[in-house]
């Protein structure tokens, strides 16, 4: 009686789980590529992914401080984990929305966001058709819709109430306050200084400034934990003051503004005054800029590129902020100046998404050129709405500026008309980090990158979700 090879037990999970390691083990020592180890985890990761979205969604919110930049060509580099867990997480949504149609259209959605969001979407596809750089455009694009279906769809379809609300925002703490455990004991060893504070975050954070970001866009976190457990307020009080010690040797200067402006967020929130915050705080930056503008008085604060160097001190770092001497702040001066040279004749579509730094030498002014103004690493403006000015026109400016605003005054809303303290708490964050974010970026770049940028949409995905289920005219009370 001859025997027949059951083939359902190599069909298992397990088995094929097996199978690919193994694999992947042979397929290294032939091409000697060490890649291929990740065959079996990536099998795994998948698998789970197809069971249960969630877990994929759970290990990217986990990932998200600990990723790292690798350069995988000269030309192509990414952030990994965490884009690619992206990449995996975009395709499983967009298969879940195909298989599972009738689910996912009973999901509440918020219309007025999700609309400007598409809008937005769209203006960047116009504006990358018309690009001076049309290929680096739509490499833009490509991020853009992962990072909105892994994060923005993501945060909407998997967290399905406060529950998985308050998990997603356990392990975005658990996983940051590891990354601060590490990055404190790394700079101890140097004993906290400030030109130090670049190599202790590495290999997590490209620099200072992007750890510093992080850890004030998250810091209300442990906040409202310690307001809403009770029973765990020792344990969320000790989380805080650790943080609070990482933020200050963070030096970020960006950061420690962005706090201030949470904090104020939140009581403006409380005393329903926040559109009036909101007005005043354009009403000042439109005031300085057309100061600095008007005959063209900015030329007075050219600074001296002898002097104007990187100081190792941070105390000398910070007396040359205020004295105009800081070689970081003046090359912001120097490329925003360029920025704005840029806009005019290109209003409507700008240069194209990714194409300031191909773009904007000609439009400096070599007055306000430092040390640093060859641009090496190849970054761009330090003002985000300055970018998008540049290289969305003044639709895809207007467009963002729209969206930010809708944001805030959803989370408003849905904080005045919550019956709980829970949902309070949940949208008082949201709002704090938004502002925060806000914040971040009139110094920086960083919605395109993977840990702003992820904050920044998982919050969006929230309000998407939770606050559709408002009513969009206000109740009667």
């Amino acid at each position: 009686m001859s025997r027949t090879l059951n083939i359902s037990r190599f069909t298992e999970p397990s088995s094929m789980i097996l199978i690919a390691m193994i694999s992947g083990t042979v397929l290294s020592v032939m091409t000697r590529q060490l890649i291929f180890i990740g065959l079996g985890p990536l099998f795994l990761i998948a698998w789970a992914g197809m069971q249960e979205i969630r877990f994929v969604y759970f290990l990217l919110l986990f990932t998200i401080p600990f990723s790292a930049e690798i350069q995988i060509t000269d030309a192509l580099g990414t952030d990994f984990p965490d884009e690619p867990l992206m990449w995996f997480l975009s395709m499983l949504i967009l298969l879940h929305f195909m298989v599972y149609r009738k689910r996912s259209a009973a999901i509440p959605v918020h219309p007025i966001i999700f609309l400007i969001l598409l809008f937005h979407l769209i203006w960047i596809t116009f504006s990358s058709v018309l690009s001076q750089h049309v290929i680096l455009s739509f490499k833009y694009l490509a991020a853009k819709l992962w990072y909105v279906l892994a994060l923005a769809a993501g945060s909407w379809y998997c967290l399905r109430d406060r529950r998985d609300i308050m998990l997603a925002a356990s392990i975005l703490t658990g996983s940051m306050t590891a990354a601060i455990l590490y990055v404190l004991s790394k700079h101890a060893l140097s004993g906290f200084t400030f030109d130090t504070s670049n190599l202790s975050v590495e290999p997590f954070f490209r620099n200072h400034v992007n750890y510093g970001a992080l850890l004030v866009c998250l810091l209300p976190l442990p906040v409202a934990g310690h307001i809403l457990f009770p029973e765990y307020r020792r344990m969320f009080e000790g989380v805080i003051l650790l943080w609070l010690a990482a933020l200050f040797f963070s030096y970020s200067r960006g950061a420690w503004l962005a706090a201030l402006t949470g904090l104020l967020t939140v009581i403006a929130m409380r005393k329903k005054i926040l559109h009036w915050a909101a007005g005043a705080g354009i009403a000042l930056l439109l005031s300085v800029a057309v100061f600095f503008m008007q005959d063209n008085r900015y030329l007075e604060f050219s600074p001296n590129f002898e002097r104007t160097i990187y100081h190792g001190d941070f105390r000398q770092h910070l007396q040359a902020t205020y004295k105009m001497t800081d070689i970081s702040s003046m090359e912001r001066f120097y490329r925003w100046i360029a920025a704005v040279r840029m806009v005019s004749g290109n209003e409507l579509h700008g240069f194209g998404p990714n194409s300031f730094y191909h773009e904007y030498r000609p439009y400096a002014v070599r007055s306000f050129q430092t040390y640093v103004s060859d641009n090496p690493e190849r970054s761009t403006v330090h003002n985000y709405f300055l970018l998008l000015l540049v290289e969305q026109g003044i639709p895809g400016l207007v467009i963002f500026s729209s969206f930010l605003a809708i944001l805030l005054w959803v989370a408003y809303r849905w904080y005045h008309h919550a019956e709980d303290k829970e949902e309070k708490a949940i949208a008082c964050c949201i709002s704090a980090i938004i502002v925060m974010v806000i914040a971040l970026n009139m110094l920086s770049d960083l919605i395109e990158t993977d840990k702003i940028g992820s904050i920044f949409f998982i919050c969006t995905g929230i309000l998407l979700r939770h606050a559709g289920k408002m009513p969009l005219k206000p109740a009667n009370r």
